[in-house]
């Protein structure tokens, strides 16, 4: 549960609902960043203000308001309700933190203080967002790419190591930080992920 719907409310929803929780947001007012959650159905919205006893059931409430009155008041309310709280202005309070996010398809780097300066946090994120492109040349669309190549390549690694008598790298064995040359990537990100997967197949096998 998220209680608050400005900036910082909306990034936590967010976050909640990629990671595939069921989220629900109380607040009276909304951003539009919020608005485009609920109209895609992957956020709840309860347009009010919060009452103690919405936070009935919820594993984590998120106090957001932006107003420390209010926040303290859903502090107390998820503690009495044995829930975790994040409470975003307050970090000393809080039961754990979230981190600032850069997705890349399904793709997330993850930058974190521990909660305890969250501006920092989105500096760096926003850094690496930009510059993103200079350390993994990579489009985009690269990154899912990426993730399908690999992944496909590592099935395949699994079901030869499962037969008998094949030799060759396994998957926990591998290093893919070598393995992801320059001229994969390149591949990849020239549209070509079967002829990425074959040069990274020839490549773990002859290793």
């Amino acid at each position: 549960m998220v209680v608050g719907a400005g900036p910082v409310g909306s990034r936590r929803a967010r976050t909640l609902a990629d990671a595939g929780a069921e989220v629900v947001v109380v607040a009276p007012h909304t951003d539009p960043a919020l608005d485009e959650l609920v109209a895609s159905g992957r956020v709840e919205l309860v347009r009010r203000t919060f009452d103690p006893g919405d936070v009935a059931g919820a594993v984590l409430v998120v106090a957001a308001t932006g107003s420390s009155e209010v926040d303290r008041a859903v502090e107390v309310a998820a503690h009495e309700a044995g829930a975790l709280l994040n409470a975003a202005g307050d970090s000393s309070r809080s039961d754990l933190a979230f981190p600032a996010t850069v997705r890349r398809g399904p793709v997330t780097f993850a930058v974190s203080t521990g909660g305890r300066s969250p501006s920092t946090a989105r500096w760096l994120a926003a850094l690496l967002d930009e510059r993103l492109g200079e350390l993994i040349e990579l489009g985009p669309h690269g990154y899912g790419v990426l993730v399908e190549v690999v992944e496909a390549v590592r099935g395949e690694l699994a079901a030869a190591s499962g037969r008998s008598g094949a030799t060759g790298a396994t998957p926990g064995a591998v290093d893919w930080r070598r393995a992801l040359d320059g001229s994969i990537l390149d591949l990849i990100d020239q549209g070509r992920p079967a002829e990425a997967k074959e040069r990274l197949l020839a490549c773990l096998s002859s290793s």
